[in-house]
């Protein structure tokens, strides 16, 4: 199980980066007529040093997009139901852009903070409702192979 979330923590880093880039450009650009995938905030909290800025965005949302990926394999805990494994990656994830959001600058308020979770939370929400369906549907087809495996052994 170390090397998977090894494996996902290292892939979720680098999509973290772009990501990261992509939500700075998206919200943090007070000037629409120069592109710097950084938010004004950050580069403000590092003295006006954009490459320094970007490299700690880089960072930072790099760090956030491998334990996104990383805590996949809550989902891997046999002894987890889905709903546990669910809520811990939604709450690890949740909990972890909060902070992040406000120190990267995404986030500005209260209420960004509220919307962005919610979203986070009602998308954790469908994908259990999801993957609960798509379990039943298994287990049902399993004890379809069981059933049909015992009638032709009588």
């Amino acid at each position: 199980m170390l090397k998977k979330t090894l494996k996902f923590s290292v892939i979720g880093f680098l999509i973290g980066i772009v990501v990261g880039s992509f939500i700075a450009a998206m919200t943090g650009m007070d000037d629409p007529s120069v592109f710097i995938p950084v938010s004004d905030q950050l580069v403000a909290m590092v003295g006006g040093n954009v490459s320094m800025a970007y490299v700690m965005q880089c960072l930072f949302s790099g760090l956030y997009g491998a334990v996104c990926f990383g805590c996949v394999v809550f989902y891997d805990i046999e002894r987890w139901p889905l709903a546990l494994a669910t809520g811990a990656h939604c709450a690890a994830i949740v909990l972890l852009y909060i902070p992040l959001g406000f120190f990267l600058g995404w986030l500005s308020n209260i209420a960004q903070m509220l919307i962005v979770a919610g979203i986070q939370i009602v998308v954790f929400f469908i994908i259990w409702l999801i993957m609960n369906a798509i379990y039943q549907k298994q287990v049902r087809e399993l004890n379809e192979m069981q059933e049909h495996f015992q009638q032709r052994k009588k």
